[in-house]
């Protein structure tokens, strides 16, 4: 400190560091704590160069409307246009015309040649729907299309590659899709395309199109994959773009906790999912632990998991790594990505993952050697990252502390040993040894995450027609469509959105959790009628019609977290007077019926969970509906009929807060002066989804500086003299309005008062970077005396802040 004029055992300096110590913010938690083909076998990957971090590269124009997601670049060379963005979302970087579009579209020019030239090992014409394909070069002299379903399949070989040379245009219809079975991956898949290239509305397609003209992408189509052309625009709306696809688990997928050798428990463990060992065959503690699917010790099920499981292995180990992490992850925050680490990682507070706005990123760590995480440390998912696409492929042993919060999915191939009272969204898979539980909550299966669809109890493309007094639990929207009719005399708790911007996302959002449900690996098949049968927690496909003509019940088997996920390929009809019903903690909001067909509710029926349609829906008369009728393509029609929101399934509510550096001040011992200083960001996150109002409260202890060598008595000042103020808040990318948000300026105190408060709805993520001021009094100074002017040491005034969020 400098040296001062007049008494130095009565004359310190008052440091933002000396306080910068003394702030500690405790951030509370609320709420919730998936042999090769000679071809594949001599054909090498077309490798883009610095093109591969694009997820569209044109070279004049990329239009976009609409809240797109994009997880990679996006660019132009030579053209310099980049429109849309926002309400466009990007996770890379924007290079309109710059060196980089330059240099990737120089190496998309050589990637074009490359797959251009190959030797065809086999012709294409015309529809390719319905077909099956292995690996291999096709070559089309004229324009192809796939009207419904094209298959690639790489016969078990990941490093299949399969190129498609099309001399001319290359069409996608509405709602079509591309899939890969049998270990086939996107970034092999290439389309060099010469011609206009097409992808209709709500499509799924898979691979990277390298063409020449312009790439028009439908309303509501995802893509695996890339979009690049060397010459044309691209022309995008509402539209999701991932570059890593997550890594297939295939019969694995069912199983919460599968191991080697043996699976213990102690306590009341509960179970989302199968649970299994293979080759061993030893599983204790159930009861008292509860499974909600099936335990397979050691039988062929549990083998072919195994053998999956080890696919999946391979899989993550080989992906490309995209950065690397060592020692500790406290603290840190992470986009999506794929992370090496070659030694041991351990996690003693928090690590975020941050999706960014992109609900599809895929977080992939490769761990070489362990993992430990402590008791009560967190991982925490913001700004739509999925716990099903986070994966931990862990070579040696994954221990996780006590009341712990862990994400993702753990691919081992040694012991899992999970603390008591941790809570796991995700699966404990290994190869090797045992798993041990000890009173933990599985949360398997993940509910489909509707985004900002959960709001509506009704959702169509075409219209929403209302006869007689219904009564809606929830908002009612049309996109592209406008006509809402029949309110009034129908009412609702929420509001009308009528073809804008929030129905226009609201149905983006469905585009993602229809594909989410169409894409899960069943664990059983289903036909005909659906009377009279009890269905346990699971994944059920039908290739047909199917019809509930009386009865059918929903079974939870005591646990709350039980996700029914109905996949139907045809239409679906519940008879009048009809129900579903649920027992033993089966929850309306985990019930889930993705069909492609149209969707009959007789009258007076009774129906509960959330339709995902892709044709009309049909409410009859006086039906009751705990849950939502939503459509990616038809109209809603409803007859006096009663929606019920179902209970949301509940996210946590998080204050993640920090300290402050203040401003020094030379005390001048004859006025108050005040020391001043801004926090670092902090971070609430509302994941509960009832868009309830929360409230952040804050108490200080009497700030206190300890005895000293010469000052042998303690000394205080008044709590009151630290004063908060919250400034701007504003919303993070999937945060809400900020209107109804309330958080004026104020004056600590031992007991707890309210900082921050919300009217609700204000559901996501909000962030504020608060100031802080402390008043010093004249009679502040402590003095440890030590006989050389300005060299005593300082002991600081230390207040303890304690935050809750609720």
């Amino acid at each position: 400190m400098p040296a001062h004029r007049r008494r130095a055992p009565h004359r310190r300096r008052w440091t933002g560091r000396t306080l910068l110590a003394t702030l500690t913010g405790m951030a509370l938690l609320a709420g919730l704590f998936v042999a090769p083909s000679p071809a594949a076998a001599v054909e090498s990957p077309v490798d883009l160069g610095t093109a591969g971090t694009y997820s569209l590269l044109a070279g004049t124009s990329i239009a976009n409307t609409g809240p797109s997601t994009y997880s990679g670049d996006i660019g132009t060379s030579p053209g310099t246009t980049v429109s849309g963005f926002p309400p466009g979302i990007v996770t890379g970087d924007i290079h309109p015309g710059d060196a980089a579009a330059t240099q990737a579209r120089v190496d998309l020019q050589n990637a074009y040649s490359d797959a251009a030239t190959r030797a065809a090992t086999g012709s294409i014409a015309g529809d390719l729907a319905g077909r099956t394909l292995t690996a291999g070069v096709y070559k089309a002299t004229a324009a192809i299309s796939v009207s419904t379903t094209l298959t690639l399949d790489a016969q078990g070989n990941p490093d299949a590659v399969f190129i498609f040379q099309i001399d001319a245009a290359f069409d996608v219809a509405a709602g079509s899709e591309i899939r890969l079975r049998n270990g086939a991956r996107p970034a092999n898949v290439i389309w060099q395309v010469v011609g206009a290239v097409a992808l209709g509305a709500t499509a799924s397609f898979t691979g990277t199109i390298m063409g020449m003209a312009a790439i028009a992408v439908g309303a509501g189509t995802s893509v695996t994959g890339r979009a690049l052309t060397l010459n044309g625009a691209i022309a995008l709306s509402s539209n999701v773009f991932t570059t890593e696809p997550t890594v297939g688990l295939g019969s694995a997928a069912a199983y919460s906790v599968l191991a080697g050798a043996s699976v213990a428990n102690s306590g009341g463990t509960t179970l989302s999912g199968d649970l299994g060992v293979s080759p061993g065959n030893t599983v204790t503690g159930f009861p008292p632990g509860v499974i909600s699917g099936t335990i397979h010790a050691g039988d062929a099920l549990a083998a072919q998991a195994r053998v999956d499981l080890q696919t999946a292995i391979t899989d993550a180990a080989g992906r490309v790594p995209t950065a690397t992490l060592a020692g500790s992850l406290n603290g840190r925050t992470l986009t999506e990505g794929v992370y090496d680490a070659a030694a041991a990682l351990t996690l003693g507070t928090e690590l975020v993952l941050d999706g960014q706005g992109n609900r599809n990123g895929v977080f992939i760590f490769q761990l070489d050697a362990g993992l430990t995480t402590s008791a009560g440390s967190v991982i925490r998912l913001i700004n739509g990252a999925q716990a099903a696409r986070v994966i931990w492929q862990v070579a040696g042993t994954a221990s996780l502390g006590a009341a712990s919060t862990f994400m993702g999915t753990i691919l081992g191939q040694s012991g899992i040993s999970i603390g008591n009272s941790t809570g796991f969204t995700g699966r404990a898979l290994t190869l090797g040894d045992t798993v041990a539980l000890n009173t933990n909550v599985f949360i398997t299966a993940q509910p489909v995450d509707l985004g900002s669809a959960g709001s509506f109890a009704v959702l169509a493309t075409t219209s929403v027609a209302s006869t007689g007094s219904s009564t809606i639990g929830g908002d009612i929207g049309v996109f592209p469509g406008t006509a809402i009719t029949g309110f009034p005399p129908g009412t609702l708790t929420g509001s009308l959105y009528p073809g804008d911007s929030v129905a226009a996302a609201a149905q983006a959002d469905l585009q993602l959790a229809y594909d989410d449900a169409a894409s899960r690996t069943p664990t059983a098949t289903l036909a005909g009628d659906l009377a009279g049968r009890t269905l346990t927690a699971g994944i059920y496909r039908a290739g047909a019609a199917l019809a509930n003509s009386t009865t059918l019940t929903l079974d939870g088997q005591g646990n709350p977290n039980a996700v029914f996920i109905f996949q139907i390929e045809a239409a679906f009809a519940s008879a009048a007077g009809s129900s579903v019903v649920l027992i033993n903690g089966a929850d309306a909001s985990r019930v889930f019926w993705q069909v492609v067909g149209a969707v009959s509710l007789g009258a007076t029926a009774s129906f509960s969970g959330t339709i995902l349609g892709l044709a009309a829906i049909s409410v009859g008369a006086d039906a009751s509906f705990t849950g939502r009728a939503l459509t990616l393509a038809g109209a809603v029609a409803l007859s006096n009929n009663v929606f019920t929101n179902p209970t949301p399934v509940a996210g946590p509510l998080t204050a993640t807060t920090s300290g402050a550096t203040l401003s020094g001040v030379v005390l001048q011992g004859i006025e108050t002066q005040y020391s001043t200083g801004t926090s670092d960001q902090w971070v609430i996150v509302d994941d509960r989804g009832t868009g309830a109002a929360w409230t952040l409260s804050v108490s200080a202890s009497v700030p206190t500086s300890a005895a000293g060598t010469v000052e042998t008595v303690a000394r205080t000042l008044p709590a009151g003299g630290l004063v908060i103020t919250p400034g701007t808040i504003t919303a993070g990318t999937d945060g809400g309005p900020v209107d109804g948000i309330s958080a004026p300026a104020l004056a600590l105190s031992e007991t707890a008062q309210t900082l921050v408060t919300t009217s609700g709805p204000n559901r996501g993520t909000y962030l504020l970077s608060p100031s802080f001021s402390l008043a010093i009094p004249p009679n502040a100074y402590r003095s440890n005396f030590t006989g050389a002017v300005d060299g005593s040491p300082l002991n600081p005034y230390v207040s303890v802040l304690t935050f809750t969020i609720s």
